[in-house]
Parts: C-alpha cells; structure tokens; sequence
C-alpha cells in the first residue's frame, strides 16, 4: 500500500513531508547565469519563450521544414507536414510571435489569393541548430553514457 504522506514528483521521486531538502532558497526563484549584453533586445525571459516554443512538437516540425525549403507557404507546409492547413495557424503565430520565423505577404501568386510565404529569422536558425539539435544530441548521447554506466 502507498503511503498517503508521499508524494510523487514528475522524475519519479518521492516527497514526503518534513524531508524536503532546505537550500534556503525560495522554489519559485531559479536564476539562469547568463549574462545578456547591456543593449539587448531581447530579455531572459525573451530566450526562454522562444525555446519553449520551439520546443513543442509542431512548432519544431515548423521550423525543420523551413530550415530545409527556406520559404513556404502554409499550404506547401501543409503538405511537407501532411497537417491541414488550419492545423497550423496557431503553431505559426506563435513562432512568429516569439521572433523565430518571420512571413511576407505576396500578392502576386497568379491567383486572386494573396499568399503568405514563412522562413526562419536568424535566432530562429540558431534556436534549432545550435540549440534545440543540439541539446537533443548532447542528451542522447548523455543518457548512453549513464545506460552504459548503469547497465553494468
């Protein structure tokens, strides 16, 4: 039988009152030592919503299909992502909401429709290259390294 004291916390641990660990600091604080250039545009706060929003699935599948084509419209994404176009008006807003792709509107398609083409900004290329595949890979090659040493 569980314990109705304990609780279990999202990595799979279990906290029970009175046995918290007490660092002195609040729980709601948690600083991030980076040091930000004093002209910047862009606050910490800034960086972290960008990552979480390209870390969300669609959004990445977004920005990878741009960082492949360069320029899409929404339904060429459409069809690279095989999502109705619909799908992908909130996942595109948000993108561009946070500065990771930027769009332009053409009205000369050749159709009565004006189209809007999408592509990755600069931190948006940096924000999937240098930080989200990257990190992916530096954790999976983490977790084997602590499978190997664990295994044994």
């Amino acid at each position: 039988m569980s314990n109705p004291e304990r609780t279990g916390i999202p990595d799979g641990g279990v906290l029970e009152p009175g046995r918290e660990e007490d660092d002195g600091r609040d729980d709601d604080e948690f600083e991030l030592d980076v040091d930000l250039p004093e002209d910047s545009v862009f606050d910490l706060e800034d960086y972290l919503k960008m990552y979480e929003v390209a870390s969300k699935p669609k959004q990445f599948r977004i920005m990878e299909a741009l960082a492949e084509d360069n320029e899409l419209s929404t339904s060429e994404l459409s069809m690279v992502l095989g999502e109705e176009d619909n799908a992908l008006h909130y996942p595109l807003r948000t993108l561009k909401e946070v500065g990771l792709i930027k769009n332009r509107r053409n009205p000369n398609t050749g159709t009565e429709e004006t189209y809007s083409y999408y592509e990755l900004t600069d931190m948006g290329r940096v924000v999937l290259t240098e930080g989200i595949r990257e990190g992916v890979r530096i954790l999976a090659r983490e977790e084997a390294a602590l499978e190997d040493k664990y295994s044994k």
